[in-house]
């Protein structure tokens, strides 16, 4: 069984709304990271497809896989630090729970816990920057590059539609902002591609969400 999800929240049970759903969201951005490291190297888990941080008051000692195929580690989860953090200090506060969750796990099974650690390590050396390129469309014989480029940070997602010319940035614009959650956003963008004299980008769905001319684009 593949690994493939990360996640990291307070205990719904211990900790009220008003804080379970901001931690939530902000937390995905480090967790999505993860994910990507784990896309990266495939790594077989036997057991589990996800492995769930459980922010607790007071956590359980023991890990579980539960009927879901969920790996189940209960971590100490501070809340009163947690709310005198200011928002650039949210991710450390987050790795740092990670960190001992990855360490109780491994003490339990087996983990990809070195590849984690180093994920964690180079989020750190990037300034907690999560930016990734999902998709191109290469002009042929022009040079030019159109690229749907990522952002998800600790309070937004982007899409930014991006043009390269001869290997060169010469342009960004926003495509769409939301909430840092990919229930919201996954959905939104699917594919882009050309359509006569204009560039589109579609949803999962196929509905346009923006098109625009060469002509506009400047290039």
């Amino acid at each position: 069984m593949i690994l493939k999800e990360l996640y990291l929240y307070p205990d719904l049970v211990d900790f009220k709304d008003n804080i379970v759903h901001p931690f939530r969201d902000q937390s995905r951005s480090i967790c999505n990271y993860l994910e990507r490291v784990l896309k990266q190297i495939k790594y077989d888990s036997k057991a589990f497809k996800r492995i769930c941080f459980i922010g607790k008051s007071q956590p359980s000692s023991e890990c579980f896989v539960n009927s879901s195929k969920v790996l189940i580690t209960e971590i100490y989860f501070d809340e009163n630090k947690y709310k005198s953090l200011e928002k650039n200090q949210l991710n450390t506060f987050f790795s740092q729970m990670i960190t001992s969750g990855i360490e109780k796990c491994q003490e339990q099974y087996e983990i990809p816990k070195d590849e984690l650690l180093k994920g964690l390590a180079e989020f750190y050396e990037s300034g907690y920057v999560n930016r990734w390129t999902f998709k191109t469309k290469l002009i042929k014989g022009t040079g030019v590059k159109f690229a749907l480029e990522c952002e998800l940070a600790i309070d937004h997602f982007c899409l930014n539609l991006v043009t390269y010319k001869s290997g060169e940035m010469v342009s960004i614009r926003e495509i769409l902002k939301t909430e840092p959650d990919e229930i919201v956003f996954t959905p939104m963008f699917k594919d882009i591609f050309l359509e006569g004299d204009s560039l589109v980008i579609t949803d999962k769905f196929g509905d346009k969400i923006f098109s625009t001319t060469f002509d506009e684009l400047d290039v």
